[in-house]
């Protein structure tokens, strides 16, 4: 790693994520009371006094037998702690010295990574006077934090940056960094593919549907691109998130992780086909103007014939019609079938995401269509008079026409058929594009101007004389 980093581990429910918001500067690890609600390694760029860093946040490290997950959370932190520089052992002040508590020290010594021995929850007068007890782990002095109210985690972040590494200068990411959001139903397949395309067991997975509960960011560099894909939670139909506060939170940061991203990949379980949230998502990716693709997952379990993929491509288009433009491509993660060509269709809908066309080109076209297909004349009878096109923006394409008559023009029906010209002729494949018609605005002194029914005159207000 080009940045020290710093790894946090410990027991469920001893405040790990609550510390690693604070180290960070920002919510990015869901906080809740009950245990276990983190699962994946979680990472974070951190900034102190100039110096930047990585926190890592982990799973509640246990060895209880009734929690499925827990040989795969125990599996994660451990590949944390290796690949960290320095380790945080947090602690609850509250509960003080448990036998987990001396099996994780017993993990972490052994390792012979710089150790930071934390007592959180030190607020109350017999928590600290209990710390001294966490002596006989054998790591050294406990240091006294809350990390909920941020007491003692400013000489905490000295102290680990000053066991860690200098500060290396962080590689050039070329053309720049492309994120890309994966987002799908639970259990489609997301974590698997993104671990497919690292080539290693980044993110945890399981059957069990909802296992990812965070989004998790993962770089990855191809040639000159940096790619930062982001695992998001399986997003469900609202009523069947129940109370579970992080479900909840899992779903509204899953949406804001599209908003945030550049371009996504929405998986879709190919054994089911697209469902009504799945629509639901596509609705989601338009109005926030990303770049897309849809990934057919599992494709290695379908039953195919000639005509499969083009039919299913049909159903997908038919049922996600919010994403039509969007390219099709049949894979499966847990083979790695063509997960190779994911790369090049990420580049393939980032280009089209940026493209811009020259006034003069656009226009050209702009005015073989409306001749071809002039504006409907409304009920009003009078037909608009489109004028001039411009692409106003990039990232999505925004391309603004300016006309007479404005108001008269059925924008929505008329702004999806200049939707389609435009993708037709300069190959818009895989990004939302926007269309927006706006008044010709008058210039200045123009002699043509005329007041328009009802419109009150310039100048100051005529005073009746009593």
């Amino acid at each position: 790693m080009p940045l020290p980093v710093i790894v946090i581990v410990g027991r469920p429910n001893v405040g790990k994520s609550t510390l690693f918001n604070r180290l960070i500067g920002r919510r990015r690890a869901i906080v809740e009371a009950s245990p276990g609600v983190t699962r994946d390694r979680h990472y974070g760029r951190g900034e102190w006094e100039g110096t930047p860093f990585l926190a890592v946040d982990t799973g509640g490290i246990t060895d209880a037998e009734e929690d499925p997950f827990s040989p795969l959370i125990n599996r994660q932190a451990a590949a944390a702690i290796e690949e960290g520089d320095v380790v945080i052992f947090m602690l609850d002040g509250h509960e003080g010295v448990t036998s987990a508590d001396e099996n994780i020290a017993g993990m972490v010594r052994v390792t012979g990574k710089p150790v930071l021995l934390v007592v959180n929850k030190t607020d109350a007068n017999q928590a600290r006077e209990g710390v001294w007890d966490f002596f006989g782990l054998g790591l050294g002095e406990p240091r006294s934090i809350s990390a909920e109210h941020g007491a003692g985690v400013s000489d905490l972040i000295d102290e680990a940056l000053g066991m860690g590494p200098g500060e290396e200068p962080e590689p050039s990411s070329g053309d720049g960094e492309i994120r890309v959001a994966v987002v799908g139903r639970p259990n489609a397949g997301k974590s698997s593919l993104i671990n497919s395309l690292l080539g290693e067991e980044r993110i945890l997975v399981s059957p069990v549907p909802g296992t990812t509960r965070d989004p998790i960011d993962s770089l990855c560099r191809q040639g000159e691109t940096l790619y930062r894909f982001v695992d998001t939670a399986g997003i469900r139909k609202r009523g069947k998130v129940g109370n579970n506060k992080a479900d909840v939170v899992s779903m509204i940061l899953a949406f804001r992780s599209i908003e945030r991203a550049e371009a996504v990949l929405l998986v879709v379980d190919a054994t089911e086909g697209p469902k009504a949230i799945d629509a639901h998502i596509a609705r989601h990716i338009v109005d926030s103007g990303r770049a897309c693709a849809v990934l057919l997952n599992k494709w290695d379990l379908v039953v195919k014939d000639e005509k499969s993929f083009d039919e299913n491509v049909q159903l997908v288009h038919r049922k996600l019609i919010h994403i039509d433009f969007a390219p099709v491509v049949s894979i499966s993660a847990l083979s790695g079938q063509r997960t190779d060509r994911i790369f090049g269709l990420i580049d393939l809908i980032i280009a089209s995401h940026r493209r811009r066309v020259s006034t003069g080109k656009l226009n050209q076209a702009f005015n073989r269509w409306t001749r071809e297909h002039p504006p409907p004349s409304g009920r009003t009878g009078r037909r608009p008079n489109l004028l001039y096109a411009t692409q106003a923006s990039v990232a999505p394409p925004q391309f603004v026409v300016f006309a007479s008559r404005a108001k008269n023009l059925p924008e929505a029906q008329y702004s999806r058929f200049i939707e389609n010209r435009l993708r037709k002729e300069f190959d818009f494949e895989g990004t939302a594009v926007r269309v927006s018609f706006r008044k010709r605005m008058l210039k200045k002194g123009s002699g043509g101007a005329r007041r328009g029914r009802g419109e009150k005159p310039k100048g100051r207000p005529f005073r009746q004389k009593r």
